[in-house]
């Protein structure tokens, strides 16, 4: 005779959209890293979150200002 609650009940496991999840999340955080990296490398002074100063020529002599 079955007696309601008499096996142990297993918890649930993660499921593929759980791993699915886990692997974008992993993805987008090495994407961070990776543009840190390349705004470092252009930044004023290696800072990545620091502001370019646009009046300046860049190395191919264009400058970004706006008027003349």
């Amino acid at each position: 005779m079955q007696m309601p609650g008499g096996r142990a009940r297993r918890g649930g496991s993660p499921d593929v959209y759980t791993a699915m999840a886990f692997a974008a999340v992993v993805f987008l955080a090495t994407a961070c890293v990776f543009v840190y990296l390349a705004a470092s490398k252009v930044g004023k002074d290696g800072n990545a979150f620091g502001l370019q100063d646009a009046t300046q020529p860049n190395a191919a002599g264009i400058s970004l200002k706006a008027g003349r």
